[in-house]
Order: structure tokens, then sequence, then C-alpha cells
């Protein structure tokens, strides 16, 4: 995608003496995004500061009636967007928010990013590599390594591996990868939540963790090293333990994440419990970038129907972890 010139905002003065800023992109806005982002800002007034990427027409209306919001316009009207359908139009209008806010989030003009949902073929449709958001925004911080968290009220998921197909999951789980994982989630629990000394569950690849080599050789071929070098880490660490138990026990509160080998065996869990209020963080960035776990739910735009509880959340995480950021460019 050809690059948005404007520069990053830069924060006034006097926010260096306020809360930080908080981003929020409305993603494809013929989408449910704008809808949820005014539901969700009208019901959460204590997440402000707050600075609005979209389409002039969006967010000038949602600043208006949510106040203490920043309309950040990042195209001048709606013209070819009709809620319901996307478009070539709606994908380039959600990148353009997308790419000045990734922008601002690595130059520190706001704290924490929330991205509103829009659909992969914008990336497509402009001709951009990215995969998705995440590899997007990881990209404008100039992040290589980076992995993905799910987080509900009492769960948290980080995946060593994301959307492969399950023949192929063994050969990607690498010690490389199970112990960058896991050492993103700790970094994440202790920047952005808090958790000087995290308790983190690495999830084993076979049923019962292989027990002892009799369903596979993974957990002492490759999970053992890797749980040998993070040994030496300020953090709290079990594993390779059976996934049928460990989630019965983060749920009970032994851990502040779990660490799962691949997609299914982490996200089962958490959705089954997590369904409306699961969020979705990208580890490794030097500020927040955090984002509702669902898409533009096009068939859903324009209905009020669409429910804004993972947004309220990602909004939540972000004024969070806002005050724990880097300070503000200019600050």
């Amino acid at each position: 995608m050809p690059r948005n010139e404007t520069p990053p905002t830069v924060p006034r003065p006097s926010e260096a003496r306020d809360a930080p800023w908080i981003g929020l992109t409305l993603g494809d806005p013929a989408g449910v995004g704008p809808e949820l982002a005014r539901a969700a800002l009208e019901s959460l007034p204590e997440v402000r500061p707050l600075r609005l990427y979209g389409p002039a027409p969006l967010v000038e209306a949602i600043a208006r009636v949510a106040g203490r919001c920043d309309p950040c316009p990042t195209t001048d009207s709606l013209e070819g967007i009709r809620p319901g359908c996307y478009s070539p139009a709606s994908g380039r209008a959600a990148l353009a928010a997308l790419d000045r806010a990734a922008r601002d989030l690595a130059a520190g003009a706001i704290g924490a990013l929330v991205t509103g949902p829009l659909d992969k073929r914008a990336f497509r449709d402009a001709g951009d590599a990215s995969p998705g958001q995440t590899e997007f925004v990881a990209r404008a911080c100039g992040v290589r390594r980076f992995a993905m968290l799910l987080a509900g009220p009492r769960l948290r998921v980080a995946l060593v591996t994301r959307h492969l197909a399950l023949r192929e999951v063994p050969d990607a789980i690498t010690a490389e990868a199970i112990v960058e994982t896991t050492r993103l989630t700790a970094d994440h629990l202790r920047r952005f939540e808090g958790i000087d000394r995290p308790r983190v569950a690495v999830l084993g690849v076979n049923p019962h963790a292989s027990d002892e080599g009799r369903f596979g050789n993974e957990e002492a071929r490759v999970l053992v090293p890797a749980l040998d070098l993070l040994r030496a880490d300020d953090l709290a660490l079990e594993g390779p333990l059976p996934a049928d138990t460990a989630f019965h026990r983060a749920w009970e509160g032994d851990f502040d994440a779990v660490v799962a080998m691949y997609h299914d065996q982490g996200l089962g869990p958490l959705k089954l419990v997590h369904f409306r209020e699961a969020v979705n963080v990208t580890l490794g960035l030097p500020r927040l970038r955090v984002s509702p776990d669902h898409g533009p739910a096009f068939d859903r735009a324009g209905r009020g129907t669409a429910d804004p509880g993972s947004l309220r959340e990602a909004l939540r995480l972000a004024a969070r972890s806002a005050s724990r950021s880097p300070g503000l460019s200019g600050s």
C-alpha cells in the first residue's frame, strides 16, 4: 500500500501532563466498527483522552457525542462506501486510518492503540503483502519478533503457531519459537498488566504432554530444552503441561497466562468462556496494540445488533496500559 504521507500526530504541550492518548481506528467504515465505537465510548466515559481515526464524517460525529475525543480524519468523505458491503473504497478508508494510527503509535503520539475490525481483502486490494493488522502494525513499529495473545477477564492465551494447517504444526514448533513467545508473553504481563513475576503455563503438543513418550516425542525433543532455557528468566514457569488439565488450573487462577502450541488448542477453551469479551493483543510492540476479537460483520452493519463487549474490553485494556507506556513524543 502506498504510504499516507501525512506526518504522525504531534502531541500538544499540555498532553505531557495529561493521561496518555489512546488511539482508536474505526475499522472498515462499511462494517460494524463505527457503530460499535460509538456504543462502547458512550458507555465508557473514563476511557479518555481518545484520538479517533477514520473518515471525517464518522470520526467527527462520534467525537461530538462521546466527548474528550480528538477526531483525526484520514479520508475526507464516505463516497463509494455503502454500509453492509465491502468495497475497495471501504478497504482504502480502513487502511488509511490504520496507517496513520500505527505511525502515531510508533512515534509515541499515542500511548496505546485499539484497532477496529477490517476485511483482509483491503490489504490485497491495496497491493499490501500484510496478512492482517497484526503484521501491518508490527512493520510500522519496526518490530520483527511479535506474537499474538488472546485475553479475556480470566484467561490469557498466547500462541506459538497461528494460522497453519494442523499437519504443519509439529514442524513449526521449535525451541526458539517457544522461548520467544513465552518471553514476549512475560514481557507483556510485566509492562502492560503490572505483574512483576508472571506465572506462565507452557502446554505440550501431544495428548497428556506425550505421557513420557508414549504419544510422541516433541515434549522431550523440543519443549524440555526450550523450558530449560527459560528457567533462567524471572518467572514462575510450569510445563510442558497437558492442555486438558492446564486450562482448568488457569481458570482457577494458578497462571497469569497460558502459552499454547497451536491455534485451536489455545483458542477453543478461551472462546468457550470469553467469546464476547476476548481481545487480541499484539505482543512485542513498544506500546500496546489491541483489537476486538471479531471481524467487520458486514451482515450486521447498520442494524444496531452487534455486541460492543469485545471492543469495550479492548478499550479498558488500552486505558490501563497507556499509563504504563513509554513517554509520549514531545513530552
